[in-house]
């Protein structure tokens, strides 16, 4: 169910909003609702409760029992006595032989028992079929009591009564329930839809205010490149976001100086440990046993070597070169060509024309990298390039006993080494992985190593292609 969260801070606030709309107009529908049964009950139960506590001599009020004398005196026509209620010996429901609603008979107990009337038993039962004679036999004062009731439109549900009193009589009579108000449904749902309208659009609102500045604060720190000029981000919204932008484009200024003192740094710091490396291999040069002056100028050599990867690690995208569109098949096999002059043993397999954006020097320099690796550590390289959907891919692979798998992402930290098979005495300075993953994110694809199945290590470079020609 995660996927229906919304993954933006608009959504997000604007999904929580409506739910807690949707959660307070549900409970306040409820609420109403019940309110509205509880009314219900009340309206048709009243006569009952009027009828059992003058049967059951409870007083019910001066004003009550002359409305009830009045009313009584207007029932009878002819000498005839026609009532709503009778008290008599049985159940009228059982006698007869209605279809009674439990439900319904506990509900008017309880608003019975609310008022301190304890009935013995209530007894409900439909009385629908009998509406049309109902309303003959009582004539106009039917209407009326439905006039006087206020209600408009279907007249509701009709129900015989039958209440067993203390002394075991029974109050039979009949009962009107009035139908249902569905308009307050349609009433809350109205208002649900106009409340969500305007909490939905203030909270639109103000989340776009939100949302807008940290969207460009986003496209800022992700568009951020050292030493390329660019515009402070401009800070509006609320003032914690002010903040937060201001924050930003003062951290930006400080990592720019920082990022410049460095590069200043490495620039006189690679000047002065030149000149002396190369006044030592002038020296070296000098030295009368043949055998020592090859040693010294080869480790003067090596210290030159990891010199130049630690500089060009540490400048690798401070400063883009300009990209080209370039062959890197031709450009695999122009750094095969250098190892195949020292008669290393590489191959390369035959395969399509690949076409990619970048630097050559740069690239160049990763594959050479990821080529002398194979060669140091695994006796010799097999280099192939092809394509596998919109990406180049470069497969550098080796003989060698491979790295544990807990340890192959730790390679590509400078100066890493493992203590076994890839140790000082084969050579290298520990930068050759880290440079080569560095150069290749650079230009925005990925480097990786794995054992492969039969033994050895793969080298695997992915470039998104270049786009075709217009």
């Amino acid at each position: 169910m995660r996927w229906l969260w919304p993954r933006s801070l608009l959504g997000q606030l604007m999904l929580i909003v409506a739910l807690a709309v949707l959660g307070a107009q549900t409970i306040n529908f409820v609420l109403h609702y019940r309110a509205g049964e509880r009314l219900r009950l009340a309206e048709a139960a009243a006569p009952i409760i009027v009828r059992m506590a003058e049967a059951e001599g409870l007083e019910v009020g001066d004003f009550e029992r002359r409305r009830e004398s009045r009313r009584r005196d207007g029932e009878r026509r002819g000498g005839r006595r026609r009532a709503f209620f009778r008290i008599e010996d049985a159940s009228a429901v059982i006698a007869e032989g209605r279809e009674q609603d439990p439900g319904l008979a506990r509900a008017i107990t309880h608003v019975l028992e609310a008022s301190e009337l304890e009935p013995r038993a209530v007894q409900i039962g439909d009385a629908d079929a009998d509406r049309e004679r109902f309303r003959r036999f009582f004539g106009r004062r039917f209407e009326r009591r439905i006039e006087r009731s206020g209600h408009r439109g279907p007249p509701g549900e009709l129900y015989r009564v039958s209440v067993q009193l203390d002394d075991e009589r029974w109050l039979n009579g009949w009962m009107r329930m009035r139908p249902r108000n569905y308009g307050a449904v349609v009433l809350i749902a109205g208002h649900t839809v106009v409340l969500y309208l305007i909490v939905l659009l203030a909270v639109w609102w103000f989340a776009r205010r939100i949302s807008r500045p940290l969207d460009r604060l986003t496209e800022a720190a992700e568009t951020f490149e050292a030493g390329t000029p660019q515009e402070p981000v401009p800070a509006s919204g609320p003032s914690d976001v002010v903040r937060l932008i201001d924050a930003h484009n003062a951290m930006r200024v400080r990592i720019g100086a920082m990022l410049a003192e460095k590069d200043h740094m490495l620039g006189a710091l690679g000047h002065d440990l030149r000149t002396p490396l190369a006044a030592l291999r002038i020296r070296a040069e000098n030295v009368e046993d043949e055998a020592e002056r090859a040693r010294m100028v080869e480790t003067i050599e090596d210290m030159n070597a990891m010199l130049e990867d630690i500089l060009s690690l540490a400048r690798l995208g401070r400063v883009k070169g300009e990209t080209e569109r370039l062959d890197l098949s031709a450009l695999v096999d122009s750094a095969i060509e250098d190892f195949r002059d020292v008669g290393a043993p590489v191959e390369l397999d035959d395969g399509e024309r690949v076409v990619v954006k970048g630097q050559t020097t740069l690239l160049k320099r990763a594959v050479r990298n990821l080529i002398d690796n194979a060669i140091r550590h695994g006796g010799g390289a097999k280099v192939r390039v092809r394509t596998d959907g919109g990406e180049a891919v470069v497969e550098i692979d080796d003989d060698g006993p491979g790295i544990p798998e807990d340890r192959i992402e730790a390679m590509f930290e400078p100066f890493a080494r493992l203590d076994v098979s890839r140790n000082r005495e084969v050579g290298g300075s520990g930068l050759g992985l880290a440079l080569a993953r560095a150069i290749v994110r650079d230009h925005g694809g990925e480097l990786a190593l794995s054992n492969r199945e039969s033994g050895g290590l793969r080298a695997t470079i992915r470039l998104s292609l270049a786009p075709s020609a217009t």
